[in-house]
């Protein structure tokens, strides 16, 4: 009988996979959240069920809209009667370079990766209370330093780690809320990176290597267990910032 329940967002693949594993592994009933990888989260709930029976559930939601986000809270009712930890990392993630960024693509980087989050911490905030539950947001390192051409996300996740130390206050004692903010864990899956400018790009972290999903997954982990910790942004990205 696992006692905890967690729901990560993206929770099928990459990191969110990892974070999926690893409170499985802490004795953790684990809800995953997708919106299209549809076959990668039911391999993995198969996966963790094979370990304990109705251990994992899988909820689809494109959080395209406030009844998406609705109906994702009320699906994870119907599998748990209660919420501890709420992972949020669903994200999107692409350059807008300023001369072509568009209002659509604005709109789209602040919601999945501020928008969202904000309406599921309401959304979940009376079952948070009353496990005396904790939110982990996932940020980006490099976000609040601006990047370069990622104008527009840089400002969602800026803002994201804004929301996280203005919603600790608020929502204190009795809900914790944190962010991890990831550096290089794992190359984009969908921007083609050659040898050389990865090279350039490690000699700017202090510990000269990519991290391993794992170094995130445990850094979430940590603030669920951190009972005096609230209202921070833990950066795990080898010294880069």
């Amino acid at each position: 009988m696992r006692e905890k329940t967690v729901f990560i967002t993206g929770g099928a693949k990459r990191i969110g996979a990892s974070m999926a594993n690893y409170f499985h592994t802490k004795n953790y009933k684990v809800i995953i959240h997708y919106n299209q990888s549809k076959k990668e989260a039911e391999n993995l709930s198969r996966e963790l069920n094979a370990k304990e029976v109705d251990s994992c559930h899988t909820i689809q939601a494109d959080f395209s809209s406030k009844e998406s986000i609705d109906y994702a809270i009320s699906s994870f009712y119907k599998v748990s009667d209660k919420i501890d930890v709420l992972i949020n990392n669903a994200s999107s993630f692409y350059p807008t370079p300023l001369q072509d960024a568009t209002e659509d693509e604005w709109r789209k980087l602040l919601d999945t990766n501020t928008t969202t989050p904000l309406f599921l911490i309401k959304g979940f905030q009376k079952g948070l209370k009353e496990s005396e539950g904790c939110v982990v947001n996932i940020s980006d390192s490099l976000a609040t330093r601006g990047i370069k051409n990622f104008s527009l996300y840089s400002g969602a996740k800026g803002a994201l780690e804004t929301l996280t130390k203005s919603l600790a206050k608020e929502l204190a004692p009795e809900i914790r809320i944190n962010a991890v903010a990831p550096g290089i864990i794992l190359w984009p899956e969908n921007e083609e990176i050659d040898d050389e400018e990865k090279t350039n790009i490690l000699k700017k972290v202090d510990l000269g290597r990519v991290g391993d999903p794992a170094d995130i997954s445990s850094a979430v982990y940590f603030l669920t267990e951190a009972n005096y910790i609230t209202g921070q942004t833990i950066r795990v990205d080898g010294g880069r910032s």
